[in-house]
């Protein structure tokens, strides 16, 4: 482990300047949790030093690209405010050939090391190739987002430890995750464990206005409670689970929920618990891509960001709810007790129980205001600019 810095020391990394490295991964104008991460870690990145970032054509093989994207474009053209960064898109799933350009452009760069972020074993083939066939003096980091992937299939394990096992250097996301890894068999590799980092909201677009917020809020019914689920829908969110909560609060109070992103499975099943439960003047299903634009105004408009997660490893979207100064629900899973301080900036829930997530929801309705005082949005333990310097120290200390 590295040595932990103080606040004031986040200015040029010790040593002298960055490594120049190879960040592999989707950025804008690509949509999707690894796009809106790598974005704005990559500027955080060229702000240290240069950066030879490569993105991609297509990122899954075309079986599943069908599947998940299922007729909606995987480009994001109606974000205007996140901060752009070049990249190369050269990397196109099932064509090696674009495998080994992508490798010989990283060669060709000169830099020290490559940043493989992690997501999912369908990454395994190209990562594979470029891991296999790398010169000596290139170094591999994987950034693991998740050790095992939400929804196991034959074959996870196996391809998850091939890829782990030639890195040089993991860096991890949460206190579980090290197990995890020794779990799979991959205790040689040396890690870097830390947080998710927090970026500014400016990253994606600046927070709405007091009007604009006034105006959302009083679209929805100007309801004494909004909350908001963000993000892909999957099965492993537990959507289902916060709608039977909604429906065991009081009727007489004033409450909305937005439920905000592309449903994975269509969208049929979450309608038609909607309508079982009578849930229809309560709940707004937006099942589509939501720009920055639109997620800084929910977000900034909702009392409370709800994560009713039954696995997790960590989430962008609590740091992202954070970046906005909104608290969040969300349940004891994975890395998310670490990131969220109960009572103070957040309100934690057993998983799999939607009466305590009702609690939980009304306890908001109380303690609201108390509970956004204590949200930090700039909390030093999140920072960007530390997440950044902690791998580039590693990465020069690489042999």
């Amino acid at each position: 482990m590295l040595e932990e810095r103080a606040p004031g020391a986040e200015t040029d990394p010790p040593g002298g300047p960055a490594p120049r490295v190879a960040l592999v991964g989707p950025v804008h104008p690509h949509t999707g949790g690894g796009a809106q991460f790598n974005t704005p870690l990559l500027a955080a990145m060229r702000e240290r030093g240069p950066v030879e970032a490569i993105s991609w054509k297509r990122l899954y093989p075309p079986i599943l690209e069908r599947r998940v994207i299922q007729g909606r474009s995987s480009i994001d053209v109606e974000s205007q405010s996140i901060q752009a960064q070049q990249a190369r898109e050269l990397l196109d799933w099932p064509n090696p050939i674009s495998w080994e350009r992508t490798l010989r452009q990283i060669e060709r760069s000169g830099s020290r090391a490559m940043i493989l972020p992690w997501m999912h074993p369908v990454m395994a083939p190209p990562y594979l190739y470029l891991l296999a066939r790398r010169g000596p003096s290139l170094r591999a980091v994987i950034i693991c987002h998740n050790v095992m992937p939400h929804e196991m299939f034959r074959g996870a394990r196996q391809l998850s430890r091939a890829v782990f096992s030639r890195a040089d250097l993991l860096v991890t996301h949460a206190p579980q995750q090290p197990g995890e890894l020794e779990a799979l068999g991959v205790r040689h590799v040396r890690r870097v464990d830390t947080v998710h980092p927090r970026f500014p909201c400016e990253a994606f677009a600046p927070p709405a206005t007091a009007e604009e917020v006034a105006e959302e809020r009083a679209r929805q019914g100007s309801p004494d409670l909004l909350l908001l689920i963000f993000g892909a829908i999957r099965p492993y969110k537990g959507v289902d689970i916060a709608l039977e909560a909604v429906a065991r609060l009081d009727r007489s109070r004033s409450i909305r929920l937005v439920i905000a992103g592309h449903c994975w499975n269509g969208g049929a099943p979450l309608r038609e618990q909607i309508a079982r439960l009578g849930l229809g003047d309560r709940v707004e299903v937006r099942d589509r891509f939501v720009p920055h634009e639109e997620a800084a105004l929910l977000f900034c408009s909702a009392d409370a960001c709800v994560l009713p997660y039954r696995a997790a490893t960590q989430s962008g979207v609590v740091q992202l709810s954070f970046s906005y100064g909104t608290p969040v629900v969300a349940t004891r899973v994975g890395g998310l007790p670490y990131a969220i301080e109960d009572g103070v900036d957040g309100l934690l829930c057993p998983p799999e129980d939607p009466d305590a997530i009702t609690r939980a929801i009304e306890r908001v309705a109380a303690e609201k205001d108390t509970l956004a005082g204590g949200v930090r949005s700039n909390d030093w333990k999140y920072s960007v600019t530390r997440y950044v310097d902690r791998i580039n120290e590693a990465v020069a200390q690489l042999q």
